[in-house]
């Protein structure tokens, strides 16, 4: 095996040298590295010669450039049996973050390089920050198993401004009446009703509707990994008849199903369907986001719709959702009313 002592900008000497380490079913050729401590030539070279002659008891990196680090991530969520939605959603950011990044080496990423990857990609800010937030779970996940040596830091981040868009009453009527397939309008009801999300009632299985409890379970048992949490709701009574309908036509055993087969992808039919009804910004998830907005502006308490939703924490539903609350700073309104109008306050007890 041949080691060379080198250096690169900025950075102390290091040891490198090349090794065939095993990668599922074969074996790959790494660069591995280890480094001398020192910008001293001196002591770098003998540093070198004890490693090489074996009088230094030390271990070299398995891992060296961005590259390496995401497919040993990639290779754990395979593992962990991530669902195949989520893993093909990662696959296409790995893509891109192994066009821009993938020859770097892990050890010289910084700040400023996240920032320049996201100003320097051809895509919203959100999204390449998404991107970023990839390469950091594997980074991270790289450095909890010892496998690189690296010292976190917070990634360049850029939030995406939230998504208020949610239908009238007048609008969902107009939504339903443009649903021309039985499938459509079914998954539409569901989705309006329960505020699942788009792929959890696609994978709604017949089984999984208990008339007699009066429950709907959305989750999924055949899901492993880390995924999306789905919640178990009472069954809203006006989506009952067309349950019972479903159920006894389902062919395939899921209850959204097109011509016998349960289906994968909604997004494409249903935007057609809301061009149809004439209403502009409307995508699946937008029905998820309704169905929370209209229950908190009936008064539904806060931590029930975190129920309803299966959000992890009521902290997440209060962030998106407490501001359509009747009562949402009603006290803090009358205060600030009061001192310009010259009304005497009252006081609360």
């Amino acid at each position: 095996m041949e080691y060379r002592l080198v250096k690169r900008k900025g950075r102390k000497w290091d040891v490198e040298w090349q090794e065939r380490v095993p990668r599922g079913n074969t074996f790959k050729t790494v660069r591995k590295w280890l480094s001398t401590g020192t910008d001293d030539q001196e002591k770098a070279e003998e540093f070198f010669n004890g490693f090489v002659n074996g009088t230094t008891d030390v271990r070299g990196n398995a891992l060296y450039n961005i590259s390496e680090v995401l497919q040993e991530y990639t290779v754990e969520l395979i593992n962990r049996k991530t669902a195949m939605r989520n893993m093909q959603r990662h696959y296409s950011i790995v893509r891109m973050l192994l066009r821009h990044m993938g020859d770097i080496d892990f050890r010289t990423l910084n700040k400023r390089m996240t920032k320049e990857y996201i100003r320097s990609r051809d895509v919203k800010p959100q999204t390449a920050s998404r991107e970023l937030d990839v390469l950091s779970a594997a980074l991270h996940y790289c450095k909890d198993e010892e496998l690189i040596e690296w010292t976190p830091f917070r990634f360049e981040n850029v939030q995406g401004v939230p998504r208020e868009r949610f239908l009238s009453q007048e609008e969902i009527n107009k939504l339903l009446d443009a649903c021309e397939s039985y499938h459509m309008k079914l998954w539409t009801l569901i989705a309006l009703s329960t505020a699942a999300r788009s792929g959890a009632i696609l994978s709604l299985t017949c089984d999984r509707v208990l008339f007699d409890d009066n429950i709907i379970d959305f989750r999924d048992p055949t899901i492993e990994g880390k995924h999306k949490p789905r919640s178990t709701i009472k069954m809203p009574q006006g989506l009952r008849p067309y349950l019972v309908d479903a159920v006894n036509k389902s062919v395939s055993g899921y209850v959204v199903e097109r011509d016998g087969k349960p289906m994968k992808n909604i997004y494409g039919e249903f935007i057609q369907t809301a061009q149809r009804a004439g209403l502009r910004g409307v995508t699946p998830h937008v029905m998820r986001h309704t169905c929370a907005v209209h229950m908190v502006k009936n008064g539904v308490p806060i931590y029930e719709v975190s129920k309803y939703l299966g959000h992890k924490s009521v902290e997440i539903t209060q962030k998106h959702y407490a501001k359509f609350s009747p009562d949402f700073m009603e006290r803090s309104s009358e205060v600030g009313s009061s001192l310009i109008s010259g009304e005497k306050l009252r006081v609360i007890q």
